[in-house]
């Protein structure tokens, strides 16, 4: 009988035999689901965090890249190359065409829809622990999810992109913060013209954004903060949201620390 462990193995070998040439994003998206649908056991999950750390889905991710991954017989990612402006991973050893290239970026493209469920999906997995580990149990889900804690309330909602940000979107209860999770991305320049159009009025409407950094496992604030000391305590930089604020609130080329 097959292990947790065991399917998160032939899961990425099967992934990595079909996508020889991976995007980076599709290969963490991927691997983050391929560890939620495991089912692992607590004593799986205590034993692949001794081995990868705490935040096991990125925690594999960083393992497969380290050029010594723990599943048996998984190709060693030593290199990479930039395509339409993404990362995409590959084998050294092994000499691809230029037409293979093309055909990996054809195939991410076309995943492009996929990808994007699996994202939110995984965002939503993500927020789910991260409320639970500040004492946050799920009440209700769908477009937006429900927290309690036992004095707290919180409704929270999960877009792929900043871009997609519709505050007309939030209908949140009476009493309960009001939050807006979106994925990190590689260029922070969205980020900064969004803050110094809207990041006033949001911050002003009370809606706090925070922004899911999955290859980190990580959630921090972006706008906004909250009073809530349990929630506090499990952003890995809890000072971000101040970080942004003092450094772009004025036109500036100053970047904020994302890591």
């Amino acid at each position: 009988m097959s292990t947790g462990m065991d399917r998160i193995g032939g899961d990425l070998r099967d992934l990595l035999r079909r996508r020889e040439i991976i995007a980076r994003c599709e290969l963490l998206n991927r691997t983050y689901q391929i560890v939620r649908t495991a089912n692992l056991s607590p004593s799986e999950k205590e034993e692949l965090s001794k081995l990868v750390g705490k935040q096991i889905p990125s925690g594999i991710f960083s393992n497969i890249l380290s050029g010594s991954p723990i599943f048996f017989d998984l190709p060693r990612l030593d290199t990479y190359t930039l395509l339409d402006g993404k990362i995409f991973h590959f084998i050294h050893t092994k000499k691809y065409s230029r037409q293979d290239f093309d055909n990996a970026n054809r195939q991410f493209q076309e995943s492009k829809s996929e990808l994007k469920e699996i994202l939110i999906e995984n965002l939503d997995q993500m927020l789910t622990d991260f409320m639970a580990s500040a004492g946050y149990a799920l009440k209700e889900s769908g477009r937006m999810l429900f927290f309690e804690a036992a004095d707290r309330k919180a409704g929270c909602i999960i877009y792929s992109d900043l871009k997609e940000i519709d505050i007309k979107d939030i209908n949140s209860k009476p009493d309960a913060d009001c939050i807006i999770l979106i994925p990190s991305a590689e260029n922070i320049g969205p980020f900064v013209q969004f803050f110094q159009e809207k990041g006033d009025s949001i911050a002003n409407s009370g809606i706090q954004i925070w922004v899911a950094n999955l290859e980190q496992g990580s959630i921090d604030p972006f706008i906004g903060y909250t009073t809530d000391m349990d929630l506090y305590n499990q952003f890995k930089n809890p000072r971000l949201a101040q970080i942004v604020r003092s450094t772009w609130g004025k036109k500036s080329n100053v970047e904020a620390d994302w890591e």
